[in-house]
């Protein structure tokens, strides 16, 4: 046992601290909180089988309704009066059960981004320090704590990416399978999900040309388009079967969509979801543009308390000594490529780093509709990939005390925003000094 621990006391040390930090005050604020208001809505759905409308696919809704279900199912009695609005109190038993699962996979996410850096061949130290930074990376923590989904399609976006270089490593086609069954859960959540599966595809073609069979080409190819579809269809059918009674969401199809058949209630949803997502014009107080990410530029407002003179806060905000690190990483990486010599020696694995950070980003240049910080959480993912390269290749053989000093640089500086995180009643004078910072980043 001793050996074990002693073996992977990294990874057991990153589980431990990401539990912590997801799941302590889990059920504070006992209110709905920002976006809450509407996943605590479609989620209540589940339980009165009335059809709502949402502009994703329902995978991550189904999620949490099911957990909920299972760990906690009697206590939602009358659906239709929570959740009625941002602020509103409800029981703190029901916002733990609600807000478990997108902890545990925001907890699961730090573990699997450090076994993906030893999967790439990096070493221990440079997995855990990827680890590490999604671990006190105040945003990520944020979208872990709340009824959000973002979470879910990062860490299966992760995970597909997890497996597919696994089987690179381990060539055994249940590892193939694996990485195009959770690419799909990916998109399932949410269609920006997508940028992981075409970066799968995108890997496979270039690892195809390499050593080209035709026969195996063939069998993977079918594999990457059909089991993702029938995984996606099948995320559909459940929520169908479910939502067997009329309500609100009816107002958005056509008149008859509850006597259609499977087919084409699949079909008709889906153009209905990608017209209402080109539609939206409607403007947010919070809202910014791709551009504005990387800097953590228009910090998104999700909670107020003011409690017997004192304030809380609660934030998606960046840790700048995480967020700006990637910043200059990227940057960076454009001098080295622009340099002959430099770009000459550097690996496949660096472009598929940089493939995937702007995979996801540059997709929202053409996105007309309001969008947020969270939607910049995919390509921070592959930002801290590419930092962590360049501490692998450039920086790990000088002196390590440069490790340990951006390490406690990093969690001191999550200790300074925590109170904006987790929400913390703080004096007037110290709320004063917060806004001070809201105001420098908006």
């Amino acid at each position: 046992m001793v050996k074990i621990f002693l073996k992977n006391w990294p990874v057991i040390l990153l589980l431990f601290l990401a539990l912590l930090t997801r799941f302590i005050f889990l059920s504070y604020p006992s209110e709905v909180v920002f976006d809450e208001v509407h996943f605590g809505k479609f989620v209540s759905s589940y339980f009165n089988h009335e059809y709502y409308f949402d502009i994703h696919p329902p995978l991550g809704k189904l999620m949490i309704a099911g957990f909920f279900w299972i760990s906690n199912k009697a206590t939602i009695s009358d659906p239709e009066k929570t959740f009625s609005q941002i602020g509103e109190n409800l029981d703190k038993n029901i916002l733990f059960s609600l807000r478990f699962l997108p902890a545990f996979f925001g907890a699961l996410l730090v573990v699997l981004v450090y076994k993906l850096v030893i999967v790439f061949g990096f070493s221990k130290k440079s997995a855990f320090l990827a680890g590490f930074l999604v671990l006190f990376d105040n945003a990520f923590l944020v979208q872990s704590k709340f009824i959000l989904v973002d979470i879910f399609l990062v860490f299966f976006g992760t995970l597909s990416l997890y497996f597919y270089f696994l089987y690179r490593k381990k060539p055994i086609l249940i590892l193939f399978i694996l990485s195009a069954i959770f690419a799909a859960f990916s998109f399932s959540i949410k269609w920006t999900g997508l940028s992981f599966y075409f970066l799968i595809f995108i890997a496979f073609l270039v690892d195809t040309a390499r050593n080209f069979k035709i026969r195996d080409f063939i069998v993977k190819t079918l594999i990457l388009i059909i089991i993702p579809f029938l995984v996606y269809l099948l995320v559909f059918v459940i929520h169908f079967k479910i939502l067997s009674e009329p309500g609100s969401g009816d107002t958005f199809m056509n008149r008859d969509f509850q006597n259609l058949n499977l087919w084409q209630k699949f079909i008709e949803l889906n153009q209905t979801m990608l017209k209402r997502n080109s539609e939206i014009k409607a403007s947010h107080p919070f809202s910014s543009k791709w551009y504005q990410w990387p800097i953590i530029k228009k910090p998104i407002f999700y909670w107020l308390k003011n409690l017997n003179g004192r304030i809380g806060n609660i934030y998606l905000l960046g840790n700048p000594l995480v967020w700006w690190p990637v910043l200059v990483s990227i940057i960076f990486s454009f001098f080295i490529i622009l340099r002959r010599k430099f770009r000459r020696k550097l690996p496949l694995l660096f472009y598929f780093f940089l493939s995937g950070y702007f995979i996801n980003l540059l997709p929202y240049i053409a996105i007309s509709r309001v969008t947020f910080l969270y939607h910049y959480l995919p390509s921070l993912l592959f930002g801290i990939l590419i930092l962590v390269f360049f501490w692998e290749k450039v920086i790990s053989p000088s002196r390590f005390s440069y490790y340990l000093i951006f390490l406690a640089l990093v969690f001191f500086s999550f200790l300074v925003l925590s109170p904006l995180t987790y929400g913390f009643l703080i004096s007037p004078k110290a709320n004063e000094i917060y806004n001070i910072l809201i105001k420098f980043l908006s």
